[in-house]
């Protein structure tokens, strides 16, 4: 549904959230072809600008979901507000679904099918307190790692699926759990508190996933977003917050607006499907070997249509939410 911008917007988190949208296009698209440096693709093991991408969309959502559902308790009371909430992953989970296909093993597991999974996983304890809520994050992740190593899970998942699989949210849900931390520090802090605080957690969370990379046996151990065993979803947590608090700077300090991130950022999971169609038509016109004009030419005119469709929803102060 369409509905007017009524509420005040956190320029911080627009910009936050267009920029992850913009990542998203910049990936999902130019990744696509040899001739695009490795570090805008998914590779199977390691670390790369690619793979900071989803994390940062599932951080985001995470500080949207703690922020919305505060605010919806306060307004219906609490079941009325998880009944929301329940029912809006169960439409992502089902766009999801419709846009990727049915395939239950590998195509469904992406951005919109686990972002439904992992808000429906952590919404049982998305209110409670800061320390409980990074407690259950590690549990979640503890869990997954378990399943992974001890089960075959892992070896079924690195063979036959990706972002890890079905039982991916699990681990994923830590990413959105940290996300919910960080708008409680934007909720209660501001200026040099905020900063300092982010980094205390950011920075951390950012050792304690390089650290577990380095353990072995790699396969189980290293960075890696088709596994997402434990250091990779630990290292991105960090990374985000870090990556959040400079655009805290940039726009909620020192009021720089960035007008194309901040127009993705008012209408992400409309520009994210115009995005994830446009590619799967456009793309099939260029092979893999295409030249580097062809492939830039391609994500100009990918980029520039979903940004007149940013702009066009923006100048009519609309916004589609579920």
């Amino acid at each position: 549904m369409e509905e007017k911008i009524a509420k005040p917007r956190i320029l911080s988190l627009d910009l936050f959230r267009g920029f992850a949208i913009f990542g998203m296009i910049l990936v999902n698209y130019l990744g696509h072809f040899d001739v695009i440096p490795d570090t805008f693709k998914h590779p199977r093991y390691g670390m790369t600008f690619a793979n900071a991408i989803a994390p940062y969309f599932l951080f985001a959502v995470g500080m949207g979901l703690k922020m919305s559902l505060a605010r919806r308790i306060e307004k219906v009371g609490v079941k009325a507000a998880y009944f929301h909430a329940i029912k809006r992953y169960g439409i992502l989970i089902i766009i999801g679904i419709v846009l990727y296909g049915p395939d239950p093993v590998m195509d469904m597991w992406d951005a919109l099918v686990d972002i439904g999974f992992t808000g429906l996983i952590t919404l049982p304890f998305i209110v409670k307190g800061q320390r409980t809520r990074i407690i259950m994050a590690f549990v979640l992740l503890t869990v997954y790692q378990i399943l992974f190593i001890y089960t075959g899970y892992g070896v079924w998942t690195m063979s036959n699926s990706i972002d890890g699989g079905p039982l991916g949210p699990i681990s994923w849900a830590s990413i959105m759990v940290f996300g919910t931390v960080q708008m409680d520090y934007l909720h209660h802090y501001s200026g040099k508190k905020f900063i300092i605080k982010s980094l205390i957690l950011g920075l951390p969370l950012m050792v304690i996933g390089l650290i577990l990379s380095y353990l072995q046996p790699p396969e189980i151990w290293e960075f890696s977003q088709r596994s997402m065993t434990v250091a990779y979803p630990v290292f991105a947590s960090g990374l985000s917050i870090i990556t959040y608090a400079i655009f805290y700077l940039v726009g909620d300090v020192w009021k720089i607006n960035i007008p194309h991130l901040k127009l993705l950022g008012y209408n992400p999971l409309v520009i994210y499907i115009l995005q994830q169609l446009l590619i799967g038509y456009y793309g099939d016109y260029l092979p893999k070997s295409a030249a580097l004009w062809q492939a830039i030419t391609g994500f100009i005119i990918i980029y520039g249509i979903c940004y007149l469709v940013a702009r066009y929803m923006d100048r009519n102060n609309l916004i589609v939410k579920i």
